[in-house]
């Protein structure tokens, strides 16, 4: 269709007139809508992360995992042969009740360290898993692989030196136990285990394992309790 000139003055001035309409009506309604947008904060920039706030179960831990601490056992181990070297000794079947470990973070650590061991062979003088450990050789081994406590490779008598000796009704978990006469003759302190609670210990046997301190075979020998200056 051909516009004559009046008809496309006419159109114009009616997109004229409605354009001018519509901004009328804009300017009335953007006052509120300006009010409207300062009723909400500025939004924070927490990057990548997003936390719905009204959600509870977001506050909430899970029971199991608040409260799960690993098993340390003997259960299911078995004796290791390290360089040819297999005890022929029967591991004790014992676990560690999980409230021992719950209660203090380093003898937690300690038994982490101390069960990836059990059932490895007693060799006189060695203290690593690749030669398998003597009774110091183990316990200086899970205090400084644990990162409770450095120390030197020393022997049973010269951990007894660096430990405060402690009364056997205050003995805790974490606590060395010597012996003397485990070694025929042999005087002094011959012997050294890490204490468990419950009357236990865990120590370089024959082969690495639990032991029974209320058993004559240990509870005749004992010499003495220490703790180590664990900071």
């Amino acid at each position: 269709m051909i516009l004559r000139k009046y008809d496309f003055t006419m159109f114009t001035a009616k997109r004229f007139v409605a354009l001018l309409l519509a901004m009328i009506l804009m300017s009335a309604l953007v006052p509120g809508m300006s009010g409207y947008a300062e009723g909400f904060e500025e939004e924070e920039d927490w990057g990548d992360a997003y936390v719905i706030l009204d959600d509870p179960e977001f506050f909430m831990l899970d029971d199991e995992d608040e409260y799960e601490f690993p098993v340390i056992s003997s259960a299911g181990k078995s004796n290791v042969k390290v360089n040819g070297v297999k005890s022929k000794g029967k591991l004790v079947r014992y676990t560690i009740p999980e409230q021992l470990l719950a209660a203090d973070p380093d003898f937690l650590a300690l038994m982490i360290e101390a069960e990836k061991y059990i059932g490895y062979p007693y060799v006189y003088g060695a203290g690593s898993p690749d030669t398998g450990f003597d009774c110091s050789g183990f316990v200086c081994w899970v205090f400084n692989h644990s990162g409770v406590y450095k120390t030197k490779r020393l022997g049973a008598s010269g951990l007894y030196g660096v430990c405060e000796d402690i009364p056997a009704e205050e003995v805790r978990p974490g606590d060395l136990v010597f012996f003397e006469k485990t070694m025929g003759n042999t005087k002094g302190i011959t012997h050294v285990g890490i204490y468990v609670g419950n009357g236990m210990m865990i120590h370089a046997g024959d082969p690495v394992g639990f032991a029974d301190l209320k058993n004559g075979q240990w509870a005749k020998k004992i010499y003495a309790y220490g703790r180590l200056p664990i900071d």
